[in-house]
């Protein structure tokens, strides 16, 4: 219907509007999101012409720019930000207007209309703090070269300055203005936690204040947002971690002569990216835990054959082998995660974990973390947690801990050993990280520097690390520069384990 009301009509905004948000709705795909972006631009030109430009359509199509990378030009997303900011910001004062004018009336206003119009503005703000946290991801996101343009355009920019050829001076500039609006993200909506952990991040959040970790609702708030685009925003950076840290388990199954893990969690296991490297790996439970319950039930739709990283039906594969009727069918039903449940990894116990779980409930031979750590400061607690989850070692069988984590090079390390990062982000030093992680009973057996995922163009700068749990009386500090790993076999898209000479 929207789309030949387009083709009869096409700079009808309502329509446009409409279908960009059904569109959306249906898909996040990039294709799909072009084409939503294509659509907002229609409507917004038609609320210009039509003399009362929309808000609403300024905003979704900064969203979709954003999203797209598109963030300079009339209709790019910082343009848009703006526009949508202005137009918000004067029905919010209409509003205000209209409470202060009914409080300083002398006749007693009616109750039920002061009310309803508290509750709108309150809504407004809530939008309107989104809006300015979007403005300031954006700010704090361009190139000195784009914020150099930004300096001689018509903008909302504070201290911007016409004539200005200084890139390095336009870039602070940037960051100032992205600070004030993150500022006034959180001023509006004391509620908008990811604004405020990035308004932490930029102006460098303070160790002794408070900031050893991203909060838990933080981390539940952002992750929730992203659950339904996640893989797909993770594919576009080129994300490598679940593929390193399921190449990492088996190196360590090949070390110990051992075919499989007996148990393994994933903690922060987000849509299941790792879990697709995991599972041909343990014969036992395979168990998720994280705090974004919609990232969980992302994971938890995730079979043999499709969901947690594949891109299609596996049965659709040449490469998959079915050896009796009917197989491809039984292995679309079995789940890739035998639990998943929404904890803290900080304070979560086997008891907690297994809750729900009818079988056996053992501490874990091998426990990992992809990308967890970034959002963690301070790792004390976490690895004191992780050891009182781990199967106790023997001599025939150790237990293990796999994680990746943003690297800081030491003489760029404050003295904590760990840094939140402008990107509201925290990476942390290889001496730090190790000499925590012994002190709550680790040693370490494995270490690899590592390229988790591409960040506006550069390679961010990561690390993987491999820990046994249990001292051995020989191990010494000088255990901090054991060698990098060196992998010899990769899994597959698939989840299936593949020598390098078989690819």
């Amino acid at each position: 219907m929207l789309r030949q009301v387009l083709k009869s009509h096409p700079s009808d905004g309502d329509a446009a509007f409409n279908l960009a948000i059904l569109l959306q709705d249906t898909s996040r795909s990039e294709d799909v999101t072009k084409e939503a972006a294509r659509l907002y631009q229609i409507a917004v030109q038609a609320s210009i012409d039509s003399g009362e430009e929309r808000w609403d359509a300024w905003a979704n199509l900064a969203s979709t720019q954003q999203e797209l990378g598109i963030f300079i030009g009339p209709f790019g997303a910082h343009t848009s930000y703006e526009r949508s900011i202005i137009y918000l910001e004067k029905i919010v004062n209409e509003h205000q207007s209209n409470l202060d004018q009914m409080q300083q009336e002398v006749v007693e206003w009616d109750e039920a209309q002061y009310q309803e119009i508290s509750a709108e503005l309150w809504e407004l703000n809530n939008l309107l703090s989104k809006l300015y946290y979007g403005l300031g991801t954006i700010l704090s996101e361009l190139s000195p070269e784009n914020c150099l343009y930004l300096m001689n355009q018509e903008t909302l920019l504070i201290d911007a300055v016409d004539g200005q050829d200084d890139e390095e001076q336009a870039k602070k500039i940037c960051d100032a203005n992205a600070v004030n609006a993150l500022r006034n993200a959180v001023d509006l909506d004391r509620d908008n936690l990811v604004a405020a952990h990035m308004l932490d991040a930029m102006v460098g959040g303070d160790i002794d204040n408070g900031s050893k970790r991203a909060s838990n609702e933080f981390v539940e708030a952002l992750f929730d947002d992203f659950a339904a685009t996640f893989d797909d925003k993770l594919g576009a950076l080129n994300y490598q971690v679940p593929y390193f840290i399921g190449e990492a388990a088996y190196w360590l199954l090949q070390q110990g002569e051992r075919e499989t893990y007996k148990s393994v969690l994933d903690a922060g296991c987000g849509t299941g990216l790792a879990g697709r490297f995991l599972k041909p790996l343990v014969d036992g439970p395979l168990i998720g835990v994280d705090l974004s319950t919609k990232m969980l039930d992302v994971a938890r739709e995730c079979t043999l054959l499709k969901g947690c990283g594949l891109k299609e039906v596996a049965g659709d594969n040449e490469n998959i082998i079915i050896d009796e009727p009917g197989e491809e069918d039984l292995r679309s039903s079995v789940k890739l995660y035998n639990h998943l449940i929404s904890l803290d990894l900080e304070t979560a116990t086997l008891e907690e974990i297994y809750s729900g779980y009818d079988g056996v409930q053992d501490g874990f031979e091998l426990i990992v973390a992809a990308d967890v750590l970034v959002y963690i400061g301070d790792l004390r607690k976490l690895f004191v947690n992780f050891g009182k989850l781990s199967a106790e070692s023997n001599e025939e069988r150790d237990a293990f801990l796999i994680f990746s984590c943003e690297r800081i090079e030491e003489e760029d390390a404050p003295p904590a050993g760990w840094k939140l990062q402008s990107s509201g982000r925290y990476a942390h030093s290889k001496k730090y990280v190790v000499t925590t992680a012994k002190d709550a009973g680790y040693r370490l057996i494995g270490y690899e520097e590592i390229v988790p995922r591409m960040e506006k163009g550069k390679e961010v700068q990561g690390h993987l690390f491999q820990f046994a749990y249990g001292l051995d009386e020989n191990w010494v500090e000088d255990d901090i520069e054991t060698e990098d790993m060196v992998f010899m076999d990769i899994i597959n898209e698939n989840g299936e384990v593949v020598l390098h000479d078989e690819l």
